[in-house]
């Protein structure tokens, strides 16, 4: 019998599905996933949408179905990664792969057009299940986002991402947007033809109407196709050879540590050379294959970490408690990491007021910030009306009078602790007794900075990556005096920002810089016994790093760099050579890539060849190579990479974080350490505790008591456990605790 989807009984079949029938014959599915605030794939979604498809293969009446989100935050954020993450065997990765294909290989095959809206984030296995609809509409607004971004997480789409995605905007667009992970705006998807019409939200029923109007009256209407190059490139075997092969020797140098690069190939080429089904087949085990690789472990793992940092409740106590509200920031300072903090806040909706000394600096300032806000605009981050609406929220100023009414100050001047608490001292007197004072020092101890006010409990760090518009990580600097409501108000702040916040405990450096110095310290005493630029750098991103380390020297400046390791070199049991021998470049002239030499030569902003540099000849220590789980470890990468292990260690035994994963979170998200291993951390339980420790032994001869294992690591070597078990008894440990006081105090 033909299911009546004009009675509203049917509708009440589904908790995450919402129907509407139209009098001119069209079923509108609104997609609303119980108790989550995005729209997500999971058991429940997947079954109700193929119990649905299946009764609308045989239902007369029905003209078209429109399938949209009734979620404000976007129409689907793609599968559930935390269900992903809990797959453990092949067979139920197989199990999982299937039931998405059937269920989309069924909305393709329907006899009645369907048509995906799209607004917001339309993610992974979202755009793939609109891939399956015949027509797809797009709002043009910035949180828009078209993409299949699983070789981010170590998988590949396997919903037939890998088939209709290149049949719909071509093998060359289709290679790059899932190699790439690339998201695209709704005006790049039009253009690409990846969606069949865009509208603002103002005209954009009004257009899902036309469109709809059209298709109920038997029309098919559709985007122009390309030009004939397009055609020769994509549809033909020649082209797409070409294609393929480009895209090979762009990823072969990734492949060993990425390999869900050559498996979407692999996927996409075998759905051109031997149709959708043998390409699906290969789509489903190439993801069984890949799930179980330690590439996708840690990839995915990173994914729920930031997750979990983004969350008010892992940083804040008394979650429901409401912070004060910030409204207006005031940034002092307009040198680059000021005026990028600014053009942050501005883009994020806050109103800003930016400071510096003169009205050069200023000037300078808003120069930078005009810049980055129209450049997103030229990007389609915003619309360019949008853009000068932030900018007009900006007030340059070189009078401290303009601050007084500040929910929120972000100090960014020069790293001299006496100027900065002569500024917080000033600011303390000027500003409301509730507004929170906040220095993006990089390394200086923000207790000293505080202890130039009255009211140290509003003082904190949040200290900002360069660049800010890019870097997703802001540290927010607990110091033994700041109070709880100054945390809460900066963890929210930087949710607000669109970042990652991550609470950090008083120390030198904080986490990011400590952890890093000692790696970019051994790369310094490398060149000062004699090692060349290249090699070091080279052994470095064969490691899977973005950069050298002293590449990246070149790009922070050797002058900060300097600053730095004045504040955490301190730390190390033996004297380093690092500050002496940046002074000596310094003082040459050699600030890094600002200054257009450092460790090697600048042009227009790009590298060149290493500098002649003055040092002494000779040949540096480096350890025999090493193998830890089938994966050599030459000298050079054992130096730099156990310095930063140890020094890692050292920060979560001595509470600058609470737990392991924050450490690694924030080692990927501030310097870009290899992704595919999972963070130092992460990087050592793989290896194993014994063979870290050992090989941390062996340095400690070779190069120097510097190496000697942590005692965390010693002692994790003794009790035989690793990092993250430490964490999960520490945390054990600590509720037993709790659960104790609360026993004794109902006693």
């Amino acid at each position: 019998m033909a299911t009546s989807f004009a009675n509203g009984e049917y509708g009440r079949m589904f908790e995450n599905l919402h129907l509407k029938w139209d009098e001119r014959g069209a079923l509108f599915v609104s997609i609303d996933v119980l108790d989550r605030p995005m729209n997500v794939f999971d058991a429940g979604l997947l079954g109700e949408l193929d119990r649905l498809i299946d009764d609308l293969q045989d239902a007369p009446g029905i003209g078209a179905v429109v399938f949209r989100s009734g979620k404000e935050s976007g129409f689907l954020a793609g599968a559930d990664v935390k269900q992903i993450a809990q797959i453990r065997t092949a067979q139920e990765a197989d199990q999982v792969i299937v039931a998405g294909q059937d269920l989309f290989n069924k909305i393709a095959s329907l006899p009645i057009p369907t048509i995906a809206v799209i607004h917001g984030p339309c993610l992974g296995g979202g755009l793939e299940f609109a891939l399956a609809c015949d027509y797809r509409i797009a709002e043009d607004t910035p949180s828009t986002r078209l993409g299949l971004p699983e070789t981010q997480l170590g998988i590949i789409p396997a919903w037939g991402g890998t088939q209709r995605l290149p049949k719909q905007v071509g093998a060359l667009q289709a290679v790059t947007m899932i190699l790439q992970g690339r998201k695209l705006s709704a005006p790049d998807s039009l253009k690409c033809r990846l969606v069949d019409r865009i509208a603002p939200p103002a005209e954009f029923e009004h257009t899902l109407d036309e469109l709809l109007d059209l298709l109920l009256n038997g029309e098919t209407p559709r985007n122009p196709r390309g030009s004939l190059v397009e055609w020769l490139r994509d549809e033909t075997s020649f082209g797409r050879g070409l294609i393929f092969r480009s895209a090979r020797k762009r990823i072969e140098k990734n492949a060993k540590h990425y390999p869900a690069l050559p498996a979407a190939l692999r996927a996409i080429e075998t759905g051109y050379e031997s149709g959708i089904q043998d390409g699906l087949r290969v789509e489903r085990d190439e993801f069984s294959h890949l799930i179980f690789s330690d590439t996708c472990k840690n990839l995915v793992g990173l994914f729920l970490q930031r997750e979990q940092a983004r969350k008010r409740a892992t940083w804040v106590s008394n979650v429901q408690t409401p912070s004060q509200k910030v409204e207006k920031i005031a940034v002092l300072g307009a040198g680059t990491m000021g005026a990028g903090i600014a053009q942050a806040a501005a883009f994020s909706g806050f109103d800003v007021v930016l400071k510096d000394i003169n009205d050069e600096l200023v000037a300078g300032g808003r120069a930078r910030i005009e810049k980055l806000m129209r450049s997103a605009a030229k990007k389609g981050v915003l619309s360019a009306p949008a853009a000068e609406e932030r900018l007009a929220r900006i007030q340059y100023t070189t009078s401290i009078d303009d601050l007084t009414d500040a929910d929120l100050v972000i100090e960014a001047i020069v790293e001299k602790l006496n100027v900065k608490q002569d500024v917080f001292s000033e600011l303390d007197k000027q500003l409301s007794p509730r507004a929170v004072l906040a220095s993006n020092t990089s390394a200086l101890s923000i207790e000293q900075i505080g202890s130039a006010t009255k009211h140290p409990e509003r003082v904190a760090g949040l200290h900002f990556f360069n660049p800010v518009y890019k870097m997703p990580l802001v540290e927010v600097v607990r110091s033994p005096a700041t109070g709880d409501a100054a945390i809460r108000v900066l963890v929210d702040v930087v949710r607000q920002l669109g970042k990652v916040p991550l609470v950090v405990g008083e120390g030198p450096g904080f986490l990011v810089n400590r952890v890093l110095f000692p790696y970019m310290d051994e790369a310094v005493r490398m060149v000062s016994e004699g090692a060349e630029v290249t090699a070091i750098d080279r052994a470095a991103k064969k490691f899977g790093m973005p950069m050298g380390p002293l590449e990246l020297l070149d790009v922070v400046g050797l002058d900060v760099a300097r600053h730095v390791a004045d504040t955490i070199g301190s730390l190390s049991p033996e004297p380093s050579p690092t500050p002496e021998f940046l002074q000596r470049l310094i003082d040459q002239g050699h600030l890094g890539k600002k200054s257009g030499r450092g460790f090697y030569l600048w042009k227009d902003g790009k590298r060149q060849q290493p500098v002649e540099l003055d040092r002494p000849s000779g040949k540096a220590r480096l350890p025999e190579p090493v193998t830890l789980k089938k994966e050599t470890i030459d000298g050079y990468q054992q130096r730099l990479t156990f310095a930063l292990i140890n020094e890692a260690s050292d920060c979560l035994e001595s509470g600058i974080v609470s737990a392991a994963w924050m450490v690694d979170l924030g080692m990927v998200l501030g310097t870009g350490f290899a992704p595919f291993r999972g963070g130092p951390l992460r990087l050592a339980d793989t290896w194993g505790i014994d063979a870290t420790a050992k090989t941390l032994e062996d340095l400690e001869t070779v190069c120097g008591e510097r190496f000697r294992p942590s005692s965390l690591l010693l002692q994790l070597r003794e009790s035989e456990d690793s990092f993250y078990d430490y964490n999960s008894k520490k945390s054990d440990s600590s509720v037993a605790a709790s659960e104790g006081l609360k026993e004794t105090q109902h006693i």
